[in-house]
């Protein structure tokens, strides 16, 4: 055997059991890290299985499926369904809402549909299951202008002796009225099928959904109230349409389906009534709209679908991020976020006196003082009786949040169980300080009862009170609410009053006893004020404006026209004229001599008087605010020149020019529509020149990579068939104004002033175009028309030109033609001889 030489370098004497160490647990390592690598392949793996297999039953599912060419909806003859499967499957189908399998009946042949009726189906391949169909045929159902809601619940979970939703169930205790124990205190969710039909029949929601009960003890009521929730484990996730119309929310993860509370039996709109005349105060309200519900085929009657309170809710009416907030109920029963910042609240009133205006303050940077007044306002005038403990109010939960209280819940107003309800001192009931546990616990009256030690909210809350009584809760105002709501149910109601029994003789009795409670509400409340708070005399207020302004009444009622209401003596009001934009306040007609007047720092002030305070020593007090027309020196010099509307490539934008010799400071200008306006940020405008107002600058400059003086955040786009536009000044003078009306058109439009000094409020010296625009450049038809101009001028040079040349000719012409008479004449000329004359 060959011998082989070993060549060892290096050496260093190595521990062999250190060695040895270091050798297995860099086999450890290895065999870890092998092991950890061939788990996570593993499980990549599976998760890839996983997923293709379940989507090749889901395709598998999809194509194996029940289908019919009968869609869902109202008929006004009995009509046949005729169902389709596979060839290979078979169809079982029920008719009672109950969910269908192997022992419900066997499709055959088509099935005539003679009343209304939900339709559920499922098809059988074997042993493999299709997805469930179902679909609500109404039939021969009298006509309606209301949405209509259709619920498929098993009738089990509504009905079943023992555990059904809508049964006591044998644990209630029938001894007491409350009925504790009965199944329909259930707060468990249910699975169901849901589908919502507008007003025109067309289905704008078909999903698998979920459903709870709803309500406190109108539980008890035979009718109850459901709360339906979309989730993605049902199928879809929101309910993506406007149901209150297009002011409301477009999406929906709950909706309620609302008996109307303790009103069922009675006017069935009492609390939808009483947020609708508060709709446009700073509190967050439910949207409100009727329909009729159906469950399994049957008529449910009338419900009033109503918006959720919870985070939801909450986001859709804030904007704040619904994971973003605290909300408590009732006393302190957290529902979402921390109690700390609401007990923190609680502890500074306890233990601050709120006569100090410095603690008045920090009280207002805990909670919106305005929402709350509102809130308590709007619950003494309804003399709610349910509204002590029940409760419900929400912060964002930032470092500035400040708590904010829902208006819900209201029905036990406006006369709900007493006729002479309009005579009941809620001031009194909502300031209580006896210990009492319902309605209204001394907790529940402690925050208004602190406030009101403060003399300005003391003032602001008399104040504000006679402002709405006069205005938001005047009486003929209350009572045309209330016969709206009657005009929009009457012709409905019978449906409902049959279904479940009721009586339209008491209908008709709580509409009129909501009509009294409305005349007669203000004068009690007045009386109440009054005795709590020392307010002297009555006194009648009469104001005017004329064209070109308004009256700001207490600092947030406006007055455009006339306005006529009942303050208190010792409670003087505050005035101010504020004009609009191209006008200026004159003065007041009808002030007294003894005043104590400000301004405003923040209004343009050409009088002293523009802002001030009334006090009301006199029984009566009238006074008219005059405007005059502004126009600004530069009234018509600085003008709208060029208007890009629906331009999907630059955005929406407007050019102004400057006509003037001058540079303008446009700095705080104001442009805008009739319902938006954009204030100019600190800029100038050379003489000559051009200023671009557009939305996006990103997209500008991709269009226009040369443009300059450019303003961004335009914040209203251009409507491409009508607008009237206006600059102001900062003062509010007007600078200029014009209004356009276009033919239709899906095209982007540009609009090109002819000449910077044409008339830009004469349509007529407008050009339209489907183009970009030319931005900080002369428009299309001036560059042409200087073209034009400037050849016009060359060709009237050109013609001069002709004309003396041929003029000059002319003379040189005629000069020889008299040499040539000359010598014709008989001169004679010699060879080399100069001619002379």
């Amino acid at each position: 055997m060959q011998k082989r030489e070993v060549s060892i370098r290096n050496y260093q004497p190595v521990n062999a059991s250190y060695e040895l160490k270091t050798h297995l647990l860099n086999s450890f390592y290895a065999l870890t890290i092998a092991r950890m690598y061939t788990f996570l392949l593993a499980k990549r793996v599976c998760l890839i299985l996983s997923l293709l297999i379940f989507g090749v039953l889901v395709h598998a599912q999809e194509l194996f499926k029940v289908e019919t060419t009968t869609a869902a909806g109202f008929y006004q003859e009995p009509v046949a369904v005729n169902l389709v499967a596979p060839s290979d499957a078979v169809i079982y189908f029920t008719t009672d809402g109950s969910v269908p399998t192997k022992t419900s009946k066997r499709y055959t042949k088509p099935l005539l549909i003679q009343s209304s009726v939900v339709l559920r189906a499922v098809a059988y391949r074997n042993t493999t299951r299709s997805k469930e169909w179902i679909a609500t045929y109404f039939i021969q159902e009298p006509s309606t202008k209301f949405a209509t809601v259709s619920l498929a619940i098993d009738p089990a979970i509504l009905f079943d002796p023992d555990f059904g939703l809508f049964m006591d169930g044998s644990s209630a205790i029938d001894s007491i009225w409350s009925k504790p124990g009965a199944n329909f205190w259930s707060r468990d969710e249910f699975p169901m099928h849901l589908e919502i039909f507008e007003a025109d029949k067309t289905c704008i929601f078909s999903s698998d959904a979920g459903f709870r009960l709803f309500g406190g003890f109108s539980r008890l009521f035979p009718q109850k109230s459901l709360t339906l929730i979309t989730r993605e484990s049902y199928g879809e996730s929101r309910i993506n349409y406007p149901i209150f119309g297009a002011n409301g929310a477009d999406k929906f993860k709950f909706l309620v389906l609302r008996n109307s509370g303790s009103d069922f039996g009675k006017s069935h709109f009492r609390d939808a009534l009483m947020t609708s005349l508060v709709e446009n105060w700073d509190i967050e309200t439910q949207d409100y709209r009727p329909a009729h519900v159906y469950i399994n085929g049957d008529y449910w009657g009338i419900y009033n679908i109503r918006e959720k309170i919870n985070r939801y809710f909450i986001e859709s009416h804030s904007k704040v991020k619904r994971d973003s907030i605290d909300l408590i109920e009732h006393r302190d029963v957290l529902k979402l976020g921390s109690r700390l910042h609401y007990k923190h609240l609680l502890n500074f009133l306890e233990r601050s006196p709120m006569i100090i205006e410095g603690n008045y303050e920090y009280a207002q940077s805990l909670m919106e003082v305005d929402n709350f007044m509102d809130y308590q306002i709007a619950q003494i005038y309804f003399d709610n009786q349910d509204a002590g403990g029940n409760i419900k109010f929400w912060r964002p939960r930032r470092a500035n949040g400040r708590w904010r209280w829902i208006l819900f819940d209201t029905d036990w107003g406006f006369g709900l169980h007493d006729q002479y309800a309009y005579k009941s001192n809620s001031l009194a009931f909502h300031t209580d300080i006896n210990e009492k546990e319902w309605p209204n616990p001394v907790w529940s009256t402690f925050i208004l009862r602190k406030m009101l030690e403060n003399p300005t909210f003391k003032s602001t809350f008399v104040n504000r009170f006679a402002d709405y009584l006069n205005k938001d809760f005047e009486a003929d105002r209350v009572i045309s609410k209330i016969d709206s709501f009657y005009q929009l149910l009457h012709e409905e109601m019978p449906r409902h009053f049959k279904r479940w029994n009721l009586s339209a003789a008491t209908w008709e009795k709580q509409v009129a006893l909501m009509k009294d409670f409305a005349e007669a509400r203000p004068e009690h409340v007045r009386m109440h004020l009054m005795d709590m708070f020392e307010t002297g005399n009555q006194v009648n207020v009469n104001l005017e404006s004329t064209q070109g302004g308004k009256i700001q009444l207490n600092h947030h009622v406006e007055i455009t026209n006339s306005f006529s209401g009942i303050y208190f003596e010792n409670y003087p009001i505050h005035l101010a004229a504020i004009p609009h934009y191209g006008y200026r306040f004159s003065h007041w007609e009808g002030l007294p001599d003894d005043l104590s007047a400000t301004t405003a720092s923040d209004l343009p002030v050409s009088s002293q008087l523009q802002r001030f305070t009334l006090p009301l020593y006199q029984r009566n007090a009238s006074l008219k605010a005059v405007f005059e027309p502004y126009q600004h020196p530069l009234m018509d010099q600085v003008v709208v020149n060029e208007i890009s509307m629906n331009n999907k490539q630059s955005g929406d934008w407007i050019e102004i020019f400057n006509r003037s010799k001058v540079r303008v400071d446009l700095s705080g200008w104001i442009i805008g529509d009739t319902k938006h306006e954009f204030i100019l940020p600190h800029i100038t405008i050379g003489p000559k020149d051009y200023l671009v107002l557009c939305q996006d600058s990103a997209k500008f400059f991709k269009v226009f990579p040369n443009a300059y003086n450019v303003v961004s955040g335009l914040s209203f786009g251009l409507n491409k068939h009508e607008e009237h536009l206006q600059l102001f000044t900062n003062d509010g003078a007007m600078v200029d104004s014009l209004h356009y009306q276009l033919p239709p058109s899906d095209s982007s439009t540009v609009l090109s002033l002819l000449l910077p000094n044409l008339n830009n409020a004469n349509m007529d010296n407008w050009s339209i175009r489907q183009h970009v625009g030319t931005p900080n450049a002369g428009n299309p038809y001036y560059i042409e028309s200087k073209i034009r101009q400037e050849q016009q001028l060359w060709m009237q040079v050109g013609a001069a030109c002709g004309i003396i040349l041929i003029c000059i000719l002319l003379l040189v012409w005629k000069h020889q033609q008299n040499i040539r008479l000359k010598i014709a004449n008989g001169t004679n000329v010699a060879k080399r001889q100069k001619l002379t004359s």
